[in-house]
């Protein structure tokens, strides 16, 4: 009855490990957000504003936005509570967009907290260029990251990203390093929603496509 008792013993704890392990690498996945549909992402209905069309695109299905009133609004934060994290967005932006004006593509943020919001935006200059914007606010402090001299073309796909890590942000396009800068960064909560083609509060419209957006737990290029 002993021996039974051990062995039924070990192999709950075995169970119970192998959960708690499932569980820790779930936690470690990479969030993927295919944008090929303007009514839902993943397993989230989405909130349209405007009229987003689902094109296809010669690297495949995506979104796209009109820059004038096309945005989506999804009930989740996918960094929710992260201390670490990258967000990576492959996008095309479109010519004849707003000159010099935000067109915030990504926007994080708890509606009713607007002091813990991180966004990803870019401008265009007069030369059919664009270059990113990256920013991230807290109760505390915020930092606005851009640098109009790194440019890009418009009309082509590319992929621009945020990564964080113990108080460093730094922006890419393409996986070349833009900019960076320091901040103390504050978690935005579960509470958090996220929005794409616009601002949050339909504002700063975006004029292009887009196709995914990833969010991982971790870093690729901070240590």
């Amino acid at each position: 009855m002993k021996r039974r008792f051990i062995i039924n013993l070990v192999v709950l704890l075995f169970t119970a490990s192998a959960l708690f392990c499932s569980c820790e690498y779930n936690k470690s996945e990479v969030i993927v957000w295919k944008i090929d549909s303007a009514n839902k992402i993943g397993e989230k209905v989405v909130i349209v504003s405007g009229d987003p069309r689902v094109i296809q695109g010669e690297n495949g299905i995506a979104v796209e936005f009109d820059g004038v009133d096309d945005g989506l609004l999804i009930d989740q934060n996918p960094i929710a509570g992260m201390q670490e994290f990258t967000i990576e967005v492959d996008l095309k932006p479109y010519r004849g967009g707003p000159e010099n004006r935000e067109q915030r593509f990504l926007h994080i943020q708890d509606p009713e907290n607007e002091n813990r919001r991180i966004l990803l935006e870019l401008r265009l200059n007069d030369r059919d260029e664009w270059y990113g914007d990256w920013y991230i606010k807290t109760e505390k402090e915020s930092l606005t990251l851009i640098d109009s001299s790194f440019t890009h073309p418009v009309d082509e796909w590319a992929t621009m990203s945020l990564e964080y890590k113990n108080g460093t942000v730094k922006g890419f396009v393409n996986g070349i390093p833009e900019v960076s800068g320091e901040i103390d960064y504050l978690p935005v909560g579960p509470e958090g929603k996220t929005s794409i083609g616009t601002r949050m509060d339909q504002r700063s419209w975006f004029k292009g496509a887009i196709k995914e957006v990833r969010f991982s737990p971790k870093t690729s290029k901070l240590n």
